[in-house]
């Protein structure tokens, strides 16, 4: 009885096997799209507090499928994000429009940005960073 359950158990575990291969198989042939960015973390150097400063981050569509960005999010309020919402054909270029307000910063600032897409990672990360200077802070340190 037991041999019998082993052997049902058995191809039931190898016919999910062959689902799983199956469903790899139709996404290859579907294709997958990939990002590919000039530059994943943009460092705007010395800004003064308050400034706002923008940078685009280009990428291209390497895969063989339409690309399509769901969603585009920051970590921090002070930094908006302009992502294109149509999809992205294989070998086209795109852009990610960061714009980082650094107001209420101070010092060295690091901000993620989160990209959700259908790409097999399904997330990518771009970063900006700043070295944000305050004159009034300067001016009180230095007495």
């Amino acid at each position: 009885m037991e041999y019998r359950f082993f052997i049902v158990f058995a191809f039931l575990l190898s016919g999910c096997t062959l689902n799983g291969d199956r469903n790899d198989r139709q996404n290859e042939k579907a294709g997958v799209p990939e990002f590919v960015f000039q530059e994943e973390i943009h460092n705007f150097g010395s800004v003064q507090s308050g400034e706002i400063v923008a940078y685009s981050f280009e990428f291209k569509n390497s895969g063989n499928a339409g690309l399509i960005i769901k969603s585009a999010e920051s970590d921090c309020g002070c930094v908006t994000v302009d992502y294109p919402k149509e999809t992205i054909q294989p070998g086209a270029k795109g852009y990610i429009d960061v714009e980082f307000s650094s107001a209420g910063e101070i010092g060295k600032v690091y901000k993620e940005i989160v990209i959700t897409s259908n790409t097999k990672e399904k997330e990518t990360k771009l970063a900006i960073t700043a070295n944000v200077k305050n004159e009034l802070i300067n001016i009180y340190s230095e007495n």
